[in-house]
């Protein structure tokens, strides 16, 4: 089958195209690397594609500021897994920038696959600094599966709270995902995840095991919110 040719563009559309890019490059370069910080934390695609529209974004887009907004939910990252070299470079451009989704996922295969718990803490007070709703969530957990009581009712006072606001109740539902889908992936080594734990002793335990499974409902019951997190996470491992 024969080629198309490609149609040059119309003269009146290539003008209005310069005259954009040239006003796009009288920004100040702080403010272009804000909005494509903020691009690359919806998209890597759409980040990609900026710095392919011109010259300015891909110099930019280079930027520690934008790498260290970039989002990662398209790469896993686990711990056998060989890289490429195009991934690696990447990820230690995100890494040097210190990108709180990368800390994140630092710190869940150091607790979770490697046992290390003092890097694990490490790097997800990094990814807390940096209001890292995924690293405050994985805290939480941690928190409750401590066998410490102190530290598992302040786990289980954070997590009821976190779980008020409808909003980051939809992140917390996304986090929640994201990291049953890497501890299914994952050589989970940790021995402290027991997924018939059972914190509500009361009557709500009757409406929970009867099929109750709306993860996007605010509970009033700290003990079930607990519950059905720990229910979440650790239910693939039954």
């Amino acid at each position: 089958m024969p080629r198309m040719k490609r149609r040059p563009m119309p003269r009146q559309y290539s003008g209005k195209i310069q005259r954009i890019l040239s006003r796009i490059e009288t920004l100040p370069n702080e403010l272009v690397s804000e909005v494509l910080g903020r691009v690359a934390a919806s998209s890597i695609i759409d980040i990609i594609n900026a710095k392919l529209s011109c010259k300015t974004f891909k110099e930019i887009g280079e930027d520690s500021h934008v790498y260290h907004h970039m989002s990662l939910n398209k790469k896993f990252i686990d711990s056998w897994t060989p890289l490429s070299q195009e991934q690696q470079v990447f990820l230690n451009k995100c890494w040097n920038s210190e990108n709180p989704e990368l800390f994140y996922r630092q710190a869940m295969l150091d607790y979770f696959n490697r046992g290390d718990m003092e890097s694990a803490c490490k790097y997800l007070l990094k990814a807390v600094d940096a209001r890292h709703v995924g690293a405050l969530y994985l805290t939480c957990i941690m928190l409750i599966l401590s066998g410490d009581d102190r530290f598992k009712d302040k786990g289980i006072d954070m997590i009821s709270n976190m779980q008020k606001p409808r909003w980051l109740r939809r992140k917390l539902a996304l986090y929640r995902e994201s990291l049953t889908e890497c501890l299914r992936r994952m050589w989970v080594k940790y021995p402290n995840l027991n997924p018939h734990l059972v914190f509500c002793q009361t009557r709500h335990q009757n409406h929970w095991r009867s099929g109750w499974r709306d993860m996007d409902e605010e509970l009033q019951c700290q003990a079930c919110c607990v519950d059905r997190e720990i229910s979440a996470i650790c239910g693939f491992l039954k």
